[in-house]
């Protein structure tokens, strides 16, 4: 048995990506602790992963989320937390999320793997200007800037990365220390197991799903989707993915709310999704087939996730301000136009069965572990 330590944030699908992977190594029989801030610690303890604390809440107020990144990026005050808990957790290897640059950055005495939880390609120059926007900052106070990110990324032992590289625009030829692994479905935390119930009059399931972090989700989000669908010829069923109350919410008669969900279950019955384009979500519709109307939020990835989405066939971009009639509009076009369906479908053959976390935890096994 091993004993694996993982370094990651509060950002949203970034957390379900690093959760999974754990747990695949406890399935394995090694040991895995996530480092995380205090806001993490239920969704982390209630999976079996051990938990201990590192860095701070996100803000409230989404206002402040551009210099909340920057904090993630570059702290000046965690490295000494983080040598700290190595010392007292002694692990045989590190996994740390691919946004923390300083912990990436920092040395460390056993070998370390980067774990990236969205498309690489599409990903590297949206993140890049963070980091760049916190070196002006650094530079200001006399302090070291940060590398490029893939300079950082590729100077250790794995780069592992959940998605597809069929869905991906990633540079080639890869580098020899990265993975493409698959998506790593959300199959573990607190979602209700929810089938959906037959329909008799075969009447179309929208499944409308949005961030789990609360800076980008919200009642006003979720209720321009419902209110947009109300009139359509559809059933609807959202969820507020843990962010706020359902009770928040003015719910149509074709429509039903929950708090969350198990998608995987779901998805098997649905023909179409709204979603805020997050890359754990967007990969998991479309391995099920499912035509995607994203509507970005404010993830750094969402915006191209969604490009690529049009691009490929699979679905429509709207914009992050969308009203309920522009997502009207994309939900009756993917229904209508049964191309989308069949290139959905194609898709989904293409993904097979991946299982991106027991993928991953191979990879850790041999990188870190075998060493």
């Amino acid at each position: 048995m091993a004993r694996l330590l993982f370094v990651t944030w509060d950002g949203g699908g970034n957390v379900s990506v690093a959760l999974g992977v754990a747990s695949a190594l406890l399935a394995r029989g090694h040991d895995a602790t996530m480092l995380g801030p205090p806001s993490l610690r239920e969704s982390i303890e209630n999976t079996g992963v051990g938990y201990a604390k590192l860095g701070v809440r996100p803000p409230a107020d989404p206002s402040r989320r551009t210099e909340y990144l920057m904090q993630v990026v570059g702290s000046t005050d965690l490295a000494p937390s983080l040598r700290g808990l190595i010392e007292e957790l002694n692990p045989d290897g590190m996994v740390i999320d691919c946004n923390l640059s300083w912990a990436l950055e920092l040395p460390i005495p056993v070998p370390a793997a980067v774990l990236v939880h969205t498309a690489l390609g599409l990903y590297l120059p949206v993140w890049q200007p963070v980091i760049d926007a916190t070196n002006r900052r650094r530079l200001g106070s006399g302090l070291v800037p940060l590398k490029p990110a893939p300079d950082s990324w590729l100077s250790h032992q794995a780069v592992i990365v959940a998605s597809l590289l069929r869905f991906d625009c990633a540079p080639q030829p890869l580098p020899e220390n990265v993975t493409y692994v698959g998506p790593i479905r959300r199959r573990h935390g607190n979602g209700r197991s929810t089938m959906a119930a037959p329909d008799p009059t075969n009447t179309p399931l929208v499944l409308v799903s949005y961030s789990t972090d609360p800076l980008q989700n919200g009642p006003e989000r979720l209720q321009e989707a419902l209110d947009g669908l109300a009139d359509l010829p559809v059933r609807v069923l959202a969820t507020t993915s843990g962010a706020f109350d359902p009770e928040r919410l003015s719910v149509p008669p074709n429509a039903s709310v929950v708090n969350d969900i198990r998608h995987d279950q779901v998805m098997a019955g649905a023909q179409a999704i709204v979603t805020h384009g997050g890359h754990g979500t967007t990969l998991e519709a479309l391995c099920h087939g499912l035509p995607v109307v994203c509507v970005p939020g404010l993830g750094r990835d969402q915006v191209p996730i969604a490009r690529r989405v049009a691009e490929l066939g699979l679905g429509v971009a709207l914009a992050t301000d969308s009203t309920a009639g522009d997502i009207r509009k994309g939900v009756r076009t993917v229904l209508r136009d049964h191309s989308y369906r069949e290139r959905a479908r194609e898709f989904e053959r293409r993904c097979g069965d991946t299982d991106g976390a027991t993928a991953a935890a191979e990879i850790l096994e041999r990188a870190l572990i075998s060493r």
